[in-house]
């Protein structure tokens, strides 16, 4: 849920710093890009393709670093996520190491007990709560573990959620914020022994 908030934190950054646009948030991206694609306007799809391009690489770095730190890979994942966002910070909310930055985050948790973990994308998480919701409605339900598939989404808003207040107040600074998050969020990850 924290992690999910950290890039619902820099998501909402981005969309607003960045002209509509998301750092976290492909599909959204996608869709966008295909519109301009259609409509002929391929100045505007370019820049879009591009912030794809930057996230595929920012999940393809984050998962090379996940394989080499092994059990610890939480703690160095969220190192290069802070490092990242520092610099998005410095360079006045910078998209490309935002965007490098949220697809290293995926890296970062894959499980969570027994749940499929999503980071920064909740539609699948959307899905498996609506179908456990069906279940429940159906009487198929077994037990109540799907409302956990509620806790990505809720930890995503509320990060967004308080980005967007913060940007009202102090404006460009807000990106200091997820880097705070995630600082505070590396060092727990040091307090919690590593996964067998």
């Amino acid at each position: 849920m924290l992690l999910a908030g950290l890039a619902g934190m820099v998501d909402a950054i981005g969309f607003i710093r960045l002209q509509h646009l998301f750092v976290s948030y492909m599909s959204g991206n996608s869709t966008q890009f295909a519109v301009a694609v259609g409509r002929g306007r391929f100045g505007e799809a370019a820049p879009i393709l591009v912030l794809i391009a930057l996230f595929v690489l920012g999940a393809a770095g984050g998962q090379l670093i996940a394989h080499i730190t092994g059990r610890r890979h939480l703690t160095a994942v969220l190192a290069v996520v802070g490092a990242l966002l520092a610099a998005a910070a410095v360079l006045d909310t910078a998209p490309v190491p935002m965007v490098l930055a949220m697809g290293a985050l995926n890296a970062a948790m894959h499980r969570a007990g027994h749940l499929s973990v999503s980071l920064t994308f909740v539609t699948g998480t959307l899905v498996r709560f609506g179908q456990g919701l069906g279940d429940l409605i159906a009487g198929r339900a077994e037990g109540w573990g799907w409302v956990e598939q509620a806790l990505p989404w809720l930890g995503l808003v509320a990060g967004a959620i308080a980005a967007g207040a913060v940007y009202i107040r102090i404006g460009s600074a807000v990106a200091w914020m997820p880097v705070a998050a995630s600082g505070a969020l590396f060092a727990w990850s040091l307090a919690i022994p590593a996964p067998e």
